[in-house]
């Protein structure tokens, strides 16, 4: 976006600061006039579910959603209040979230730990779920990453095609923005390991990658895993550790795909076979953002669709024409979403003949009565009491993290076990390049 006069100003006043110099404003005089006096307030700009959990955390609006001394009230107050819209959205997505009671706004379990961590309601959901799902190392990482910028440098237009073969060389087939920067954080990682700074330097030149802001990302770890050890988690990044326990190279995707979709949620898009777009929960019609790496010539999402095709993704913009997705994940399984997301509903299949309804002996598991499969009867039955059992383990993570993760029980401690079966075997058992 355009800076404001202001800015423009204050970097005019950065060159005479010492002794006289020439300020050159990369933009025209045209432009210039073109902008506004100031920026707006950032309360305009950016999303409110993090001010929102900070107004309950510090009891500054303990009053609900009507009341005068309510999250809204509280905020319109405010000298360049926002749009109330914007206030109800963030309160209905973090209550959709599970960090905020309906009828009160007051912070659930979930809510408490959330609103300690410095990254977006979201991503902290899927660090909490990353503990269970065995990844944690890699999940923090990628939260990192997702609230910070891309790493990625937009390279000129006639560099752009090998900026792309770089970034697709770099993700390895994961078909996952957020794996994709984890993949370069590893990359980082192990070339320090081995004292190969000025080497780090080079691959950063090579692949289109700024290198000041990976490094920003890699030191920014310790901080999240600082805040979670501050409320009671472990910390992410102890290898061997049962949280870590899908942490190799080679079994690690499913996992991190569980894991994105669980935090992300509802930021699902689906499309179906011989689409080129996709469509969200809300039916906005939407395309992925070319900034992607799953927008890359030769990725399998660039071109049309050959079976119906979920990805989660990060962040929705709109365009002139329709909707653009970034941070996109495509999702190897429909399991994950089924396991891990949403409100989870199984009613029995009907076929109609001749004008009357009559019972298949299948059942149909729905989340959000949008996302709907038909399957055999005991297998939702299965599934649904896996998803009860999950949500059990995730609440009692969540309710008191400190001494929860040294007293599992024989029954879950099965659990986890068999989520670690399914998930492999879902992601495996899928048709496509997995």
């Amino acid at each position: 976006m355009w800076i404001s006069k202001a800015s423009a100003k204050q970097r005019r006043g950065r060159a005479g600061r010492t002794k006289a110099g020439v300020c050159f404003h990369l933009f025209s005089r045209r432009r210039h006039d073109s902008f506004r006096e100031f920026l707006e307030s950032e309360l305009l700009r950016t999303s409110l579910e993090e001010i929102c959990l900070q107004c309950k955390k510090l009891d500054l609006a303990p009053g609900g959603p009507e009341d005068d001394d309510g999250i809204p009230a509280f905020l319109a107050s405010a000298l360049t209040p926002p749009h109330k819209l914007s206030v109800s959205n963030a309160l209905e997505k973090l209550v959709e979230l599970g960090a905020m009671e309906v009828e009160t706004n007051e912070l659930t379990p979930l809510g408490q730990c959330l609103s300690c961590l410095s990254v977006s309601p979201e991503v902290g959901k899927m660090i909490i779920w990353s503990y269970i799902l065995g990844c944690s190392k890699d999940a923090s990482s990628m939260a990192v990453a997702m609230s910070y910028k891309s790493p990625f440098i937009i390279p000129p237009s006639h560099m752009r095609r090998e900026a792309d073969e770089a970034r697709v060389e770099l993700s390895q087939g994961t078909e996952s923005d957020q794996v994709l920067v984890l993949k370069v954080l590893q990359d980082r990682d192990n070339f320090y390991k081995r004292g190969g700074k000025n080497q780090f330097h080079s691959f950063c030149r090579n692949n289109f990658i700024n290198f000041a802001t990976i490094q920003m990302i890699a030191d920014l770890r310790n901080n999240i895993a600082r805040e979670l050890t501050t409320i009671g988690f472990p910390d992410p990044a102890t290898l061997k550790a049962w949280y870590n326990r899908n942490d190799a190279p080679d079994r690690n995707l499913p996992f991190l795909q569980s894991t994105i979709v669980a935090g992300l949620y509802p930021n699902v898009a689906t499309r179906q076979e011989g689409a080129a777009n996709f469509s969200t929960s809300t039916n906005r019609k939407s395309k992925i953002h070319i900034g992607s790496v799953n927008a890359c010539k030769g990725q399998y999402l660039s071109r049309k669709s050959k079976m119906l095709e979920f990805i989660a993704y990060g962040e929705m913009v709109k365009g002139s024409a329709m909707y653009t997705m970034n941070q996109t994940t495509h999702l190897a399984s429909i399991i994950p979403i089924m396991l891990l997301c949403g409100s989870f509903h199984i009613r029995p299949a009907y076929t109609y003949a001749s004008g009357e309804k009559e019972g298949t002996g299948d059942a149909v598991m729905s989340v959000d009565e949008w996302i709907s499969f038909q399957c055999d009867k005991s297998v939702a039955s299965s599934l649904s009491i896996l998803r009860r059992r999950l949500d059990a383990i995730f609440h009692h993570i969540i309710s008191n993290p400190k001494t929860s993760f040294g007293s599992f029980s024989d029954m879950e401690r099965m659990t986890i076990n068999v989520l670690d079966a399914v998930m492999q075997s879902s992601f495996h058992s899928s048709p496509g390049r997995w």
